[in-house]
């Protein structure tokens, strides 16, 4: 998760830095080492099930700000223009999309069960009991003074079904293209002289990871590939998928029908999509090839001395301009990358806490960011950088309105 957006709840907002910045930024005073620990797992469990809830709000919250919402005001019109609009076939395709928006619920409902969070009960073996379980979860939260679901996390969960069209599906196959493509092949010219079978002792990196199938695709070219990802929108979700399929294709959602506006026709609004289009447990050379995902703060993890020098590689992917402060970032590069390891980036710079109030950032230029490159130690591979590369971000393909970043590629090395 991560949903490449400038808001305040983007998938890497909550970077903590210090001891005392537990709970995602709240400031705790440390009576003790336990004290300030317990207190994040507090943070860390409440945050979590904050997300459990808005994934479980989806239905409600779409039905009555997207579908019912809308049926209204047509009510509200004369009969006259009523009419008119209803001959157009809007009202059924108002209707249609209610009866899908119940569909999504039920491959959410499935990823929220399979995280096995709060145990809950799985609606297809019993729904009456997964609907006592709602009602005192619901309940639990009301007696906490929690919100069951926050806007802005509901945007999230919108987004995160876009997500696994990026990642997971045959459409998305164009998108990961422009970007995943550049980036695998920079990998396999740089590891070119190793045969796939014997590349399960070079590590690869990908800080950022989402829904896990850069990282994936990376190990299915014989690297041992660990992805890492704060957000829980995407932990949840690529558990799920990474985990929990089956077969090709084995879930059907319906990613666009959210969007009522840049819309060419119902079918394009209404149009389904599979997942995943390839199994994750049938991965080539997986005698060899290790992948997994941590869960985490990139810079507390990878910064931390057990992770220095033991990586062969670093991937970003739309993922340096979710930083606070991007030396921090490239200080954990450079002290996760063995000497002579090779860092490959592609991206925007579209920085995450630009203008957001209560937090800091360091906005630099894409020029400003080479030059920042150079001067913390790490050496340009002057012919591998490429200037723009056009690139969209979860994007419907069918949009009458299409956002495309002019994304930049550089391929560094820390010296040996």
């Amino acid at each position: 998760m991560h949903s490449h957006t400038r808001s305040p709840t983007s998938s890497n907002h909550h970077l903590h830095d210090h001891d005392e910045d537990c709970a995602g930024g709240e400031r705790l005073r440390v009576t003790a080492d336990g004290d300030c620990e317990a207190s994040e797992q507090e943070a860390e469990a409440n945050a979590l099930m904050d997300v459990v809830a808005a994934f479980l709000s989806y239905k409600t919250f779409v039905l009555n700000s997207g579908i019912y919402r809308r049926l209204h005001h047509i009510d509200e019109l004369s009969e006259r223009h009523r009419e008119i609009v209803s001959s157009l076939g809007t009202i059924d395709k108002i209707k249609n999309a209610e009866k899908l928006v119940r569909e999504n619920y039920k491959f959410v409902l499935g990823l929220v069960h399979s995280s096995s969070v709060g145990e809950m009960p799985n609606p297809v073996d019993d729904l009456e009991e997964f609907k006592r379980w709602y009602q005192s979860f619901c309940e639990s939260r009301t007696r906490a003074g929690s919100a069951m679901a926050k806007s802005s996390h509901m945007e999230k969960v919108l987004s995160t079904l876009k997500q696994f069209v990026r990642d997971w599906s045959e459409e998305g196959e164009r998108e990961r293209a422009q970007t995943y493509g550049p980036i695998l092949q920079a990998l396999e010219d740089e590891f070119a002289h190793v045969a796939p079978r014997d590349r399960g002792n070079i590590h690869v990196l990908v800080p950022g990871a989402g829904l896990g199938r850069l990282a994936f695709d990376i190990c299915c070219r014989g690297f041992s590939c660990q992805g890492n990802e704060f957000s829980y929108f995407m932990l949840l979700a690529s558990n799920f998928i990474l985990n929990k399929s089956e077969v090709v294709n084995q879930h059907t959602i319906y990613p666009f029908v959210h969007q009522f506006s840049n819309v060419v026709s119902a079918s394009d609004q209404l149009r389904a999509v599979r997942v995943p289009d390839v199994l994750p447990s049938e991965m080539p050379y997986a005698e060899t090839a290790r992948f997994s995902m941590s869960a985490g703060d990139f810079i507390e993890i990878y910064g931390a001395e057990d992770q220095w020098a033991q990586w062969d590689a670093i991937v970003t992917c739309f993922f340096m301009d979710t930083a606070n402060n991007v030396l921090a970032y490239l200080d954990a590069m450079w002290n996760a990358m063995k000497p002579g390891a090779v860092w490959i980036n592609i991206g925007p710079l579209l920085w995450h806490f630009d203008n957001i109030e209560g937090e800091s950032s360091i906005e630099l230029t894409r020029d400003e960011f080479v030059a920042l490159v150079t001067k913390v130690g790490f050496v340009m591979e002057e012919q591998q950088f490429k200037k723009r590369i056009s690139a969209t971000y979860t994007a419907n393909s069918r949009s009458m309105l299409q956002y495309t970043y002019h994304s930049f590629m550089c391929v560094a090395r820390k010296p040996e």
